[in-house]
């Protein structure tokens, strides 16, 4: 049997709720925390959830065996 790396690459979508002026600023938080946690749990405050995961593999790059 032979070693394998490969690639699993997720889609999400996630809500999040925000306190924000208006609806820019609301978009600028949402970015900040997408870059700070990437698709990783986001803290409760924001009172967040899952609306979709789409995942797809791909590079599969025989490493050994």
């Amino acid at each position: 049997m032979n070693k394998y790396k490969v690639s699993i690459c997720f889609e999400e979508g996630v809500n999040v709720y925000v306190d924000a002026k208006n609806a820019d600023d609301a978009e600028q938080k949402a970015y900040a925390l997408a870059e700070e946690y990437a698709g990783s749990s986001y803290p409760q405050e924001y009172n967040h959830n899952c609306v979709h995961r789409d995942y797809f593999t791909q590079d599969a790059t025989k490493v050994g065996g």
